[in-house]
This record gives C-alpha cells, structure tokens and sequence, in this order.
C-alpha cells in the first residue's frame, strides 16, 4: 500500500472507491433482476420445459405453449386465493384491534366519569 502524502490523494481514494462500489451495486442489481426474472413461474416452468425438451428459447410449440397457459392460469388462481386469505385475515385483525380500541377508550371513559 502507498503512503498517502496530500490530502486530494485521499480524496481521489475515496473517489476511486465510490466508483468501485456503484460499479459492484449495478452488477449485483442486474444479477438479482435476472434471477427474479428466471424465477418467476412462467419463465422457470419454460426454463425447465427447454431442458427436457431442448426447445430453443425463441421457438414456441404447442407444449411450450400448453405449459405458459397453465401456468399463468395456475398462477392466478393462486394469487386470487391468497389475496382473499390476506384481506380475511387484515379485516379480521382490524376488527378485533377496533373492539380493543373501543373497551379501552370505554373503561377510560368510565375512569374519568367516575372521578
């Protein structure tokens, strides 16, 4: 390692390392939008499709296209279902924080009335 003499060596350091480090996020930004994009399901079940079948990516048979269409299908069907669990289960948390809500603010209220 070099001995640092002037002050704008430290800064053409810090300047050097800035770069390295938005260089490395930008990498690792497209590395992880590649693989989102290689996991969703669609893409993964034609990934895996390709491999037993040796289909190139840009051609589409019938089977490519049977696998897209259960696919999207299957997917949405889950994504309805789960989405109808979540907003039962919200609106179920909500109604039981607002009758929380209301005995407190009740037995405060009778607190206040009492005294």
């Amino acid at each position: 390692m070099k001995k640092i003499k002037r002050i704008q060596d430290i800064e053409r350091e810090k300047l050097r390392l800035r770069v390295q480090q938005l260089e490395q996020e930008k990498k690792l930004k497209d590395s992880w939008d590649g693989l989102k994009h290689d996991l969703k399901p669609g893409n993964f079940l034609r990934n895996k499709l390709n491999e037993y079948t040796q289909e190139k990516t840009g051609e589409s048979g019938l089977v490519s296209g049977l696998v897209n269409v259960g696919a999207a299908y299957l997917s949405k069907r889950l994504t309805g279902y789960a989405g109808e669990k979540i907003d039962a289960s919200i609106q179920t948390g909500i109604d039981r924080l607002s009758e929380r809500l209301k005995k407190t603010l009740g037995r405060r209220r009778a607190r206040k009335t009492k005294t």
